[in-house]
């Protein structure tokens, strides 16, 4: 029989076979680390070696488009907005004093009349009375003047017969009684004809077709001679009034008689585009100190529905400016200046500009070196390296 510690050791293949498993694993570890620090220098390297190459395509300039200019004539179409006035109004002011009897329907904001139409009338009664005074004083006057007659002609009669041949004295022709007894009638005269014209007045009128602008006028008021109760205003007497700054009055000039149109900021659908002509008649001589701005006044040349306060679009024609440069709008970078290519690089211009419109500039001439920038671009500088990509026309499209 053998002893225990001669029997075989059966665990030993056991031992063997699980450190040989361990093994392999820690192999494969191991290659899989390679494998992915291999691949993660690659990645590095790549990136470093790939920097160089975007910094050298941006070294060669960035690509625009550029235009070159129209050359022509432009003429110049002032488009502002304007407000439309009263030229003049006048007050509702009677020339006597008295209490309303009766109101025209008219007689309201915005209410119109003819000429001589009553607008409202004062009670006459006072009135008819101081003309039956006035009329009962003349009749008394001219009466005094024919006893002054009468004397005057027994006194000369008088005269003669006791001074034949000589001339009556004009004490005893009772001349100077005479006069003031004359003077009395014409004055009688004067005053029925003042209480006629004040009776006349109570209907108050006014002499031409008009709006009402306001009126604070009701039936039973009192009204005060001279005191203002109203305005109003002849239908078409509107007119105009356009702010502009000195630069555009200057390009107008001389603004008087331009021709202008004229739209309503609000229509019905119904009605479409509705424009009326009118003129420029005159510009103030100064600037506002306020505003910095001076006022054009336009008259309408026809009978236009507006109403003083109505806001409207004003399209004035100007001056025609010969040689003028035209390139799309969208060449127009902040500061009202463009980018120009210069050599090969980036240059700032900032040009006169005249007009705007359609999305086409108009400028006067300076130097577009190789041709305009158009369109946006990312933070520019002043000599930044750029590459024409191609020409696009004045309006903006491409030939």
């Amino acid at each position: 029989m053998s002893r225990p510690d001669e029997l075989p050791d059966k665990s030993a293949p056991q031992t063997r076979t699980r450190k040989g498993w361990l093994s392999g694993i820690l192999q494969l570890v191991l290659v899989i680390g390679v494998l992915a620090a291999g691949v993660l220098a690659n990645n590095v390297l790549s990136s470093m070696s790939t920097a160089p190459q975007i910094r050298a395509a941006g070294a060669s300039g960035v690509a625009v488009s550029v235009v070159q200019p129209d050359i022509g004539e432009t003429r110049i179409r002032l488009l502002e907005t304007g407000t439309v006035q009263v030229r003049n109004s006048v007050e509702l002011s009677p020339q006597v004093s008295g209490r309303v009897v009766w109101v025209n329907p008219a007689l309201a904001s915005g209410g119109t009349f003819k000429r001589g139409e009553v607008l409202f009338r004062l009670d006459g009664a006072d009135y008819r009375a101081a003309i039956d005074r006035a009329g009962a004083d003349l009749a008394a006057r001219q009466a005094d003047l024919q006893v002054e007659q009468a004397e005057a002609d027994i006194a000369r009669r008088e005269w003669e017969l006791v001074n034949p041949g000589e001339p009556v004295p004009s004490n005893v022709a009772r001349e100077p009684q005479l006069a003031r007894a004359e003077a009395a009638v014409r004055s009688a005269q004067t005053a029925l004809a003042d209480a006629e014209r004040n009776l006349s007045r109570v209907n108050f009128s006014l002499p031409f077709d008009g709006r009402v602008q306001a009126t604070a006028i009701e039936v039973g008021q009192n009204l005060i001679a001279g005191q203002s109760y109203g305005r109003a205003y002849e239908e078409g007497g509107i007119e105009v009034s356009v702010p502009v700054n000195a630069a555009v009055l200057q390009g107008l000039a001389p603004a008087e008689g331009r021709e202008a149109v004229v739209r309503p900021r609000q229509v019905l659908l119904s009605e479409g585009t509705v424009a009326y002509a009118a003129i420029v008649t005159r510009a103030d001589a100064e600037l506002d100190p306020q505003t910095r701005l001076a006022r054009l006044t336009l008259e309408f040349t026809e009978e236009v529905p507006l109403l003083p306060g109505d806001f409207v679009d004003v399209e004035i024609t100007g001056p025609v400016i010969p040689g003028t440069y035209r390139f799309p709008e969208s060449a127009l970078q902040e500061n009202r200046s463009v980018w120009v290519v210069e050599d090969g690089r980036l240059a700032r211009r900032q040009p006169q500009l005249v007009f705007v419109e359609d999305g086409v500039i108009s400028a006067l001439p300076f130097d577009t070196a190789d041709g305009i920038v158009v369109g946006a671009l990312n933070d520019p500088q002043e000599g930044d390296p750029v590459v024409s990509e191609g020409d696009v026309r004045a309006d903006g499209e491409r030939p």
